[in-house]
């Protein structure tokens, strides 16, 4: 009896055995699966990046804007679409495909496992300034330190410094190089949207774009009544469309904005001053300097509707000014693409005003040098003028005030999703 006992528990164990080494062939086969899988993902997404490369090239060595293609590399093959978009953007697509045996597959289907890939790039000759939310010619030496944030695309034609841990959420690109390089291990900046050095964005020199709408919305009006001035005029702007217009020492008249500005733009060879809630779309051109005397504000906030239609650009052959006077002296709020040519944005006596309190920009930032707009303690805590709170008019993405400058250069990346 013994010895069958013996038997029986040596035939289970056998059978036990047998059944636990065929679980873990199976689970060695779907492991041996799962990395061959992945391995091959790998590769496919790497033939999207070399075909992509394959295009980009095409794109910029032979100014192709419109192809279509197929190569083959990586154990995959991908087709690269080149097509223009609008008048100046080229988009570059790439889709891949490889495949694997999967015995599930097969069984289920009768073919094979497919992998997908694919790689989409946006490429431009001209760019409105107003993509970046911040453009300087010349950073001026001035550090990006902790507690600056930065929300969108920003630029510089100098050396971009930065001190202790600011965070940049968009790409940053700096002709000169970034200070301490963020490869560097005393680098504490974040570059959570990338980071790119020796580019190069020449600041706008031609208006014309401007002028001409300017000519063409004014068509035969006299002077200071329609589009063009050549008195300082100011434009206090109402919700309703509506603006209360005051040109020089004349008495104040109310007109529909989109009445004295049909093409968009109004232009004066003089300073501008500018405040109210701005309903339209609209830019402003000073040959001189444009002041910000109060709240400068859409009528549909884009940060509570990011499909607003209001969009105002302010641009000043020198400075944009934040006014020194009574209405700013308790927080100010700008909504606007603003581009300083010649000078900068910046707080009138932004060192000896009282203080400010916060100043709130919602849109864009581009000037020829970065300008103050505030002094403090080595605290931290405002001596004169503002704290910054600035975000970035996300709509600038994809669209721009009218006839806003543009940066005029060899065809360039702007967009990239993978």
């Amino acid at each position: 009896m013994f010895g069958k006992g013996a038997l029986i528990i040596v035939f289970a164990f056998v059978v036990a055995m047998s059944g636990y080494q065929s679980k873990l062939n199976q689970a060695v086969i779907a492991t041996h699966d799962n990395f061959n899988t992945h391995y091959l993902k790998r590769l496919t997404h790497e033939g999207s990046l070399s075909a992509m490369n394959v295009g980009i090239n095409d794109v910029w060595a032979n100014n192709t804007t419109n192809a279509n293609f197929m190569i083959s590399s990586a154990h995959c093959s991908s087709t690269v679409t080149i097509a223009p978009v609008g008048a100046d953007t080229v988009k570059l697509t790439v889709k891949s495909k490889s495949s694997i045996f999967d015995e599930a597959q097969y069984k289920n289907y009768g073919n094979s496992f497919q992998i997908e890939d694919s790689v989409i790039a946006i490429f431009a000759n001209e760019m409105p300034l107003s993509k970046y939310f911040w453009y300087t010619d010349d950073e001026k030496g001035v550090f990006w330190i902790t507690g600056d944030t930065v929300w969108g695309p920003m630029h510089t034609n100098k050396t971009l410094k930065t001190k202790g841990s600011p965070v940049f959420y968009g790409k940053v690109t700096a002709f000169q190089g970034i200070s301490p390089s963020p490869w560097h291990s005393s680098s504490k900046a974040k570059f959570y949207g990338g980071w790119e050095v020796g580019v190069e964005v020449p600041m706008p020199t031609d208006m014309t774009p401007l002028l001409n709408a300017a000519n063409a919305g004014n068509g035969g009006a006299p002077m200071n009544t329609k589009a063009k001035y050549d008195k300082e005029t100011t434009f206090e702007f109402q919700a309703d469309g509506s603006v209360i217009r005051t040109v020089s020492g004349d008495p104040p008249d109310t007109v529909m904005v989109a009445d004295i500005a049909p093409t968009g733009v109004l232009y004066s060879t003089e300073d501008i001053r500018v405040m109210g809630v701005f309903n339209g779309q609209a830019t402003i051109y000073s040959d001189k300097e444009i002041w910000i005397d109060d709240d400068l504000i859409y009528a549909d906030d884009p940060l509570s509707n990011p499909n607003s239609d209001d969009i105002l650009g302010l641009v000043a052959k020198n400075f944009i000014n934040v006014t020194d006077n009574a209405a700013n002296n308790s927080d100010v709020n700008i909504q606007a693409a603003m581009l300083a040519l010649t000078g900068s944005f910046r707080a009138e006596n932004y060192n000896t005003r009282p203080v400010g309190g916060v100043l709130n920009l919602t849109g864009s930032v581009a000037q020829y040098h970065r300008g103050p707009v505030g002094t403090f303690y080595g605290s931290g805590t405002i001596a004169s003028g503002f704290s910054k709170r600035y975000r970035y008019d996300g709509r600038f993405n994809v669209t721009s005030p009218p006839a806003f400058p543009t940066v005029q250069n060899s065809l360039r990346l702007v967009e990239w999703w993978e």
